[in-house]
């Protein structure tokens, strides 16, 4: 699936705008973003309960997405129930309308189909397990689930996180699941877009999200090449940024050491600093969501 300067915007100003996004076959992608960011918008937008006011996309290398819709299941975040329907009652009535049956479902999502109580009565964990039954009913590829993981205990939670990897690892099943929890999108995320008022601010990979996070002392000295000589005889694990700028990795707690051999082997520093966050506070502050840490600086 991808777009290409996807916008939507209501008369208040809130929505999408110019959203240029890909998701490949067989990852997981995770849109990450806070409360207005757009992320349910775009959603809607990709699945066709929105006409993008601008932009094109295409399902499956395809532009013709209303004949490669059907291969995509979509889970609303807040559930969907059918008056009085019980989760068997209303896996059936949806099965007809695929034209499959439920049996395979069970195995995959442990719902107990015996009980009678009506969906809308359940607890919202149930609720969403049988929101993905439907969404599995029409064996898709690709799996959308509009913020799985809000208003979830970690026990719901790890249950939801089980069975969405269970249809990563098993069926191949592409994911683009949105959220703000970075604790738990990190479990299965291999790929995030960062969303903010509307806008794609940034992708990154969970690899290159960790790499900008790690913490690490950073040293600015005009004297580089002999502080390399001194620094690989102690603290050997470190990383040249620039002319002047080197990362030191694993020696967190050893700052004034490192600052004093440094100076005592007559090296000029003109800075020294511990540098890096925790993933969750990076993406908070990218999408204006946490004040500056003077911790955290540069």
């Amino acid at each position: 699936m991808e777009t290409a300067g996807l916008t939507y915007v209501f008369p208040d100003g809130n929505g999408i705008k110019n959203i240029t996004f890909q998701v490949k076959r067989g990852e997981i992608y995770a849109l990450y973003g806070g409360h207005h960011a757009g992320k349910s918008v775009l959603l809607q937008a990709i699945i066709g309960a929105i006409r993008p006011q601008s932009g094109t996309f295409k399902l499956f290398g395809n532009i013709d997405d209303q004949q490669e819709r059907r291969r995509i299941g979509f889970v609303p975040q807040k559930p969907v129930t059918i008056s009085s329907l019980s989760p068997a009652n209303m896996l059936r009535y949806f099965s007809s309308a695929f034209g499959t049956t439920e049996s395979h479902i069970q195995d995959i999502l442990h719902l107990n189909l015996k009980e009678k109580t009506a969906v809308r009565r359940l607890p919202l964990s149930t609720q969403r397990l049988v929101n993905l039954a439907v969404a599995l009913l029409g064996n898709p590829d690709f799996i959308i689930w509009d913020d799985p993981f809000s208003g979830m205990d970690k026990g719901e939670c790890e249950h939801l996180i089980s069975v969405l990897a269970y249809l990563h690892e098993m069926n191949h099943t592409t994911l683009l699941i949105s959220g703000q929890d970075y604790s738990q999108l990190s479990r299965l995320a291999s790929k995030y877009g960062v969303m903010a008022d509307g806008k794609l601010i940034c992708e990154l990979t969970a690899g290159e999200l960790n790499e900008c996070c790690q913490r690490c002392i950073k040293i600015r000295t005009p004297q580089l090449e002999r502080a390399i000589t001194i620094l690989s005889q102690q603290f050997p694990d470190f990383e040249v940024l620039s002319h002047d700028t080197i990362r030191v990795f694993n020696y967190n707690e050893q700052s004034g050491e490192i600052n004093a051999l440094l100076v005592c082997s007559g090296i000029e520093v003109s800075e020294i600093w511990l540098a890096g966050m925790e993933p969750t506070d990076y993406l908070l502050k990218m999408t204006g969501g946490a004040k500056n840490d003077p911790d955290y600086a540069k």
